[in-house]
């Protein structure tokens, strides 16, 4: 094989494992994201068994996180990437940090309402729930889809969204301060923990998006240009 043959076919399996790389990362964070389903279907019905569900399912996560970011410290180590490639590489690390703690914080949120025996909440309480359950899974479903298709412009747009998050999160702690005498102390302090468990999940989708700008363009969003407007909300 000639030297231009064996350069090629050594790029092509370079491109191959950042290829790898990139689908499990998206593979992962839409298992994140049928969990956080689930999760709001055992909150707003009040079922352990899907808690349980939930909390066993986070043993698929825990793995594909410890198989890429081995993989991505193996290519690192073996490739000796520079620039954009190095670039991706350690980002890619990061990104998966982000989805395997966004899988935790479904978790907490099962563990605790399993630990509670289920909530009785009032329609109030609960419908705000749904919306931020809603809310949250749309942002993540937005974070994964940026990843997969590797777009540098979201970033901007999804920071606005996860505003959106913050004021129903904090509409929710007034509310559950509110009643905390009728649905209980205890109740009242894990359903506030549930609420920050979910706007971290947000937070995370963010953080995702904005790691996937700096892979795209090599800087992160607020170094790059102005926000773009936000599109109207589905």
């Amino acid at each position: 094989m000639s030297g231009d043959n064996l350069s090629h076919e050594i790029r092509h399996r370079f491109d191959e494992l950042l290829e790898m790389l990139r689908r499990g990362s998206v593979e992962m964070g839409s298992l994140v994201l049928e969990n956080t389903r689930r999760l709001a279907d055992a909150l707003l019905e009040n079922d352990l068994g899907v808690a349980e569900a939930v909390i066993a399912a986070d043993a698929e996560v825990d793995r594909k996180y410890v198989e890429l970011e081995r993989l991505a410290f193996e290519t690192m180590a073996r490739q000796q990437p520079v620039a954009g490639d190095l670039r991706f590489l350690v980002t890619i690390t990061r990104l998966l940090y982000e989805i395997e703690r966004s899988g935790d914080l479904v978790v907490n949120a099962a563990k605790g309402l399993v630990f509670q025996h289920g909530y009785v909440l009032s329609p109030e309480i609960s419908g705000l729930l749904g919306r931020i359950a809603a809310r949250v899974s749309e942002l993540w479903a937005k974070g994964i889809e940026v990843l997969d298709e590797m777009d540098g412009e979201a970033a901007h747009w999804m920071d606005r969204l996860d505003d959106e998050v913050d004021d129903l999160v904090g509409e929710f702690y007034t509310l559950i301060g509110s009643g905390s005498e009728t649905i209980g102390f205890d109740v009242a302090i894990e359903l506030s923990r549930v609420g920050r468990y979910l706007e971290r999940i947000a937070d995370h989708a963010v953080n995702i998006a904005e790691h996937v700008t700096f892979i795209v363009t090599g800087a992160f969003p607020a170094e790059s240009h102005p926000p773009h407007p936000r599109p109207e909300a589905g």
